[in-house]
């Protein structure tokens, strides 16, 4: 669920705009290109090699049936074409292999480079992508990316390039007349066939956005399953479901429409155009005088290496326009920036060389902050506005206000996740940027109301904390907590083993694992929101006894709408119409 604060998310991605060329694959890739390109040229040439001789050898010996002679020598000619096309398919299967081997390695790599990149940016900014958009481009997307990158692109460009060396080869060997003609066709084809792509491509743009469309809606049903079923809305959501497939279908179906006309077109037409022309222009150049017929066989039959880029037409609205419509999504992800400005604000420098290592003295400190959720100025306005705070080292400070207030956003902003529009943000002294934002996170121990517990032992999710801790600071976490009593009563302790999202705890208990973890983090600043919101009485009641041991000698900032979680702290503010202002006691309450 989305938090009230925030705008619900957007799918820039399935919109796929003209992407900046940001680079999508590894320099492994670009040699494995290399490769393919010049193994592939090389078999084109080869096969051309082949067909002329072949043509003539074969001439040889329609001449020597005829005159019943055995004056032309066609061993010659054939034991060429014989080595042309072991050279051939040497170079094809070469070819192959190196595209499908660099293709799986290189799916990893972009897959890595775009989680990575998401990574990067930071909760704050990779939630503007639906979930499941991103799980559909990583997944499905770095595939074909992969495929069109490695087995389609370097041999398609190598494909469209053989014909003209064909036809040098042609010329030089054979006849130059034909070679010249032959090669105005094969440049005036491509437009033509430019122009029937033109007119599918939409529909090519339309089946991969309705599929990620699908892939988004699909996920959120599926993490919402417990929530749609309790509010009874589980029909009207396979209703929606049911209307985006049949969307989905109709697209790939209008994609396979266009597509086998396209084919069609080029294969009848343009085949049938390239053998009659050459069919025509050797019969012309044999009745001249100018060739024999085994030159003329040669000339007919090199019309089949002039085809083979319109039998890469097939692969390109299989695997390159879906590769291409998805390289383009993976380069708007790509080029999403970290920030709105790497630099630190005003000139400022990034540290401060006070002796506490902090602005000021402060631990936190927020000057003139503006911070929105949306990617532009004329998307959505700012959440918080022109935002100044300052806590003291040590200070515990809680935060309340109204649903949709934007707690939660100076929580993203505090933890790092969310750059500020304007203004400057520090966090133990650093001051918030792209550049910094891994040092303002690390300076931070955050406790969400949501816990994040993954399958494993209990050891295993304190250890994503401090993975170096031993067993007995473990335990010395989880008595910060309040919690190594109940786990010692676990027939296996720290090895207890936990489902996903905590299955084997209840609600309190997890979110004690989640302070035993802050402890362990040992992060100066100790950031707690909503920690008591999903919880009852007793477990409230043991989480704040937790909160006041783990939150010793450390800076704390609780957001909360429970008055027993703000209970002790030196001040509290209050959000509201985008400021935060100090709480009269009479507005403390949320």
């Amino acid at each position: 669920m989305s938090s009230p604060d925030r705008p619900r998310e957007k799918d820039p991605m399935a919109r796929a705009p003209r992407a900046p060329k940001v680079p999508v694959g590894t320099r492994a890739g670009s040699r494995a290109n290399a490769a393919s390109f010049a193994l592939t040229a090389l078999g084109g040439l080869a096969s051309g090699w082949t067909l002329i001789h072949l043509g003539r050898g074969l001439g040889a010996v329609a001449e020597n049936t005829l005159s019943r002679s055995a004056d032309g020598d066609w061993r010659a000619p054939l034991l060429a074409a014989l080595l042309g096309a072991l050279l051939a398919g040497a170079c094809q299967l070469a070819t192959e292999l190196i595209a499908r081997t660099s293709a799986a390695g290189q799916e990893g790599a972009i897959r890595a480079k775009a989680l990575g990149h998401l990574l990067a940016l930071g909760p704050g900014r990779a939630r503007e992508h639906r979930s499941g958009a991103t799980v559909s481009l990583l997944t499905d997307g770095a595939e074909r990316v992969a495929l069109y990158r490695q087995t389609f692109l370097a041999p398609t460009v190598a494909a469209a390039l053989s014909p003209a060396l064909v036809l040098i080869l042609l010329a030089v060997t054979v006849d130059w007349v034909p070679a010249v003609v032959l090669a105005l066709a094969v440049v005036l084809i491509p437009g033509s066939i430019s122009v029937l792509h033109s007119t599918v491509r939409r529909s090519s743009s339309g089946s991969r956005r309705q599929r990620t469309r699908l892939s988004a809606e699909y996920l959120d049903a599926i993490q919402g399953l417990t929530t749609l079923v309790l509010a009874r809305a589980a029909w009207r959501t396979h209703e929606s479901l049911k209307l985006e497939g049949e969307a989905n279908r109709r697209a790939v179906m209008g994609l396979l429409a266009g597509n086998q006309l396209v084919i069609l077109v080029t294969d009848g037409l343009f085949s049938l155009f390239f053998v009659t022309t050459s069919a025509a222009l050797a019969l012309a150049r044999l009745g001249s005088g100018a060739i024999g017929a085994g030159d003329a066989l040669a000339i007919v039959l090199v019309s089949y290496i002039l085809l083979e880029p319109l039998d890469r037409v097939g692969a390109f609205f299989y695997v390159g326009m879906g590769g291409l419509a998805n390289q383009r999504a993976l380069r708007a992800l790509l080029a999403t920036e970290r920030s709105d400005g790497a630099a630190p604000p005003d000139g400022e420098s990034l540290h401060e060389s006070t002796p506490e290592g902090r602005a000021d003295g402060a631990a936190l400190s927020l000057s003139g902050v503006t911070a929105t959720w949306a990617q532009s100025d004329d998307e959505a306005p700012a959440v918080l506005d022109d935002v100044s705070l300052t806590v003291a080292p040590g200070e515990r400070v809680a935060v309340v206000g109204p649903s949709g207030a934007g707690k939660s956003t100076l929580v993203s902003l505090v933890s790092g996740d969310l750059l500020p529009a304007a203004g400057t943000v520090r966090v133990d002294g650093t001051a918030l940027t792209a550049a910094t934002q891994d040092e303002v996170r690390a300076a931070s121990a955050v406790v969400a109301q949501t816990t994040w517990l993954f399958t494993g032992t209990i050891a295993d999710n304190l250890r994503l904390a401090d993975p170096g801790a031993t067993e007995e600071r473990m335990w010395r976490a989880l008595e910060a907590a309040n919690l190594a009593d109940e786990v010692r009563l676990m027939p296996e302790g720290l090895d207890t083993l936990l489902g996903e999202q905590g299955l084997g705890l209840s609600g309190g208990q997890a979110q004690r694992v989640s302070l035993a973890r802050a402890f362990l983090a040992d992060r100066p600043l100790l950031v707690l929101d909503e920690p008591t919101s999903q919880v009852d009485l007793d477990s409230e009641a043991r989480i704040v006894q937790a909160i006041e041991r783990v939150s010793a000698g450390r800076t704390v900032l609780t957001v909360s709408h429970r008055a027993g979680a703000v209970t002790g702290a030196d001040r509290v503010l209050r959000v509201q119409d985008g400021r935060v202002a100090v709480a009269t006691p009479s507005k403390q309450e949320a």
